[in-house]
């Protein structure tokens, strides 16, 4: 192998079909010839035969894992307040302040992981937190679709407020804000494997107690369910950080897959709509789940841009994503005009939040579909794309802001 590396060392051809042939003796016969030689070809394989630095992983973090199994704990006690205290009226408590348990203490763990302590945002956080449970606590327990309304925008202010965490507070950073949407997809990916598991064990535990006539259903259901639903996410959290690299292969992948799959239901449910009997003007449920269906694409959309490849030019996926904002486009048109024909008949809270954010949705689009646009048929245009997609979420935040402390007021809470 050493004379023939040498009788060839001016053969790029040659050199890499004895470099396929036998590996292993190539680099070890290249690693004594090269030291005699210098030519452009021999620098090339001496850098191709580099081995690549090991990517360590960050160790367990006992202080960390210490902080997942206290958050945990702390968060399951407070859902837990109805049980423990009879005078609190458990539907009450969980209409209003289960979102805000459970992504508390999401939150407080992703400044701990930050190591994030500053003082002074710190308390701003926490004022923002008492004031917001005092006043969902406080909002009237009458019917009211706009009091309904604002408790559904409680968790999307939230997690705006995750994001904030995220980032430490670091929001004009474009990059971390790609960072947390490209998290979230991880997020959610870990947390629904950790749920996953804990079924299959829970109906393992159960069926196998059961069989010695021992019943720990309910045990299950008032405390493992309880506590191991709280710590999944902060678990999750841990596990991603710790180990970066579980699902950073995974989601790129799902996101490829459902693209293009997402492009062709929904291309062929606007064509079988419009065949169907159910009519989305005059059918309410029917323009609810459509609406639905809107925000779930939007979503999808928004993540697959974060798992974009930078380095590929003419990426296939930018032009899926391309012509799935386009016919989204199409979609929330048709949900504008259903809306537009049932607010002439009269204003409710519904139909204006619908209408709202149907709006900044149908925006957000346009602004995407053109920047995609350009990202495919113009060179290094992709990072604009992410831009757009990590400042329009102020505009999110602010609307679940009005949504949440205003509207309930403007409607009389009717």
């Amino acid at each position: 192998m050493k004379q023939q590396i040498i009788d060839h060392l001016a053969d790029p051809e040659m050199l890499e079909k004895l470099y396929r042939e036998n590996r292993a003796e190539f680099v070890k016969s290249f690693s004594e010839v090269s030291n005699d030689n210098d030519s452009e070809l021999v620098r090339f394989w001496q850098i191709r035969l580099t081995p690549e630095p090991v990517v360590k992983t960050e160790k367990f973090s006992k202080p960390d894992f210490l902080a997942v199994v206290l958050l945990s704990l702390f968060s399951g006690l407070l859902i837990k307040l109805p049980e423990l205290f009879s005078q609190i009226d458990s539907k009450f408590f969980y209409t209003r302040d289960l979102a805000i348990i459970v992504f508390n203490g999401l939150i407080l763990y992703t400044f701990w992981q930050n190591r994030f302590f500053d003082k002074r945002k710190l308390i701003v956080y926490g004022i923002v937190i008492f004031v917001l449970l005092l006043f969902v606590n406080l909002l009237p327990t009458v019917k009211s679709d706009s009091v309904i309304l604002s408790f559904i925008h409680i968790p999307l202010f939230l997690w705006c407020l995750f994001g904030l965490s995220f980032v430490s507070f670091n929001y004009e950073d474009i990059e971390k804000r790609i960072d947390f949407i490209r998290f979230n997809g991880e997020l959610i990916i870990m947390t629904g494997l950790i749920l996953l598991a804990g079924m299959v064990m829970t109906a393992l535990t159960v069926n196998l107690f059961l069989v010695i006539k021992i019943e720990v259903l309910k045990f299950y259901s008032q405390y493992v369910f309880v506590f191991g639903g709280v710590a999944a996410p902060i678990l999750s959290s841990f596990l991603l950080r710790t180990y970066p690299n579980l699902t950073s292969k995974i989601a790129p992948v799902i996101a490829r897959v459902f693209t293009p799959l997402v492009l062709v239901t929904l291309g062929v449910y606007l064509v079988a709509m419009a065949f169907s009997a159910k009519h989305i003007l005059e059918d309410r449920d029917f323009l609810i789940l459509f609406n639905v269906m809107i925000i779930a694409v939007m979503a999808i959309i928004v993540f697959s841009i974060s798992e974009l490849d930078k380095s590929k030019t003419k990426d296939l996926n930018v032009l899926i994503l391309f012509l799935l904002a386009i016919l989204t486009i199409v979609t929330n048109m048709v949900a504008l005009i259903a809306i537009l024909t049932r607010i002439s008949v009269g204003l409710t809270p519904n139909r204006t939040i619908v209408l709202v954010s149907n709006i900044l949705i149908f925006i957000n689009l346009i602004l995407l579909a053109k920047n995609l646009y350009n990202a495919y048929f113009k060179e290094n245009q992709l990072v604009n794309v992410e831009k757009t997609v990590a400042r329009y979420l102020t505009v999110y935040m602010v609307y679940t802001l009005i949504v949440i402390f205003v509207v309930p007021f403007i409607f009389g809470f009717k």
